[in-house]
């Protein structure tokens, strides 16, 4: 009877010991685990279209969000593209830009796709709009 209570506890003891550790392996993996951000995976598009980017400067406007900011230039037209954290700060970004852009830049150069605001350098053609929407498709959701 001692010898299986013993034989038991041990049994317990290494049981109790494969969790913990399972637990903190797992942690420790999602912890460390290497997710792009957002503006990673904007990034990454656009360099698999060697399309060239740069971070954002002199915009203080575009370098409040948290999620971050890039330039680039598509077809000959620059943009910068402005992540939001949710639809509301995408608003409250392109609310900044309205207010102290020009009258014709809403809907023209500017323009809010969900969780992202473009605002480019002349009104964009469609392949340079759908360009973009396609590299920030991750960004919006």
């Amino acid at each position: 009877m001692r010898r299986e209570k013993r034989w038991l506890r041990v049994g317990i003891a290494v049981v109790v010991c494969l969790l913990l550790v399972e637990v903190v392996g797992g942690t420790a993996r999602r912890g460390l685990s290497d997710v792009p951000t957002f503006l990673e995976n904007v990034e990454t598009c656009l360099t698999e279209r060697t399309t060239p980017f740069a971070p954002v400067v002199n915009d203080p406007i575009a370098q409040s969000t948290t999620r971050g900011a890039l330039r680039t230039t598509v077809e000959g037209n620059g943009v910068t593209v402005v992540l939001g954290s949710s639809e509301a700060d995408a608003e409250r970004v392109y609310g900044a830009y309205v207010s102290v852009a020009p009258d014709d830049i809403a809907g023209i150069r500017l323009e809010q796709n969900r969780k992202v605001v473009f605002l480019w350098d002349v009104a964009p053609t469609s392949s340079q709009h759908d360009f973009m929407v396609l590299c920030t498709l991750d960004a919006q959701e």
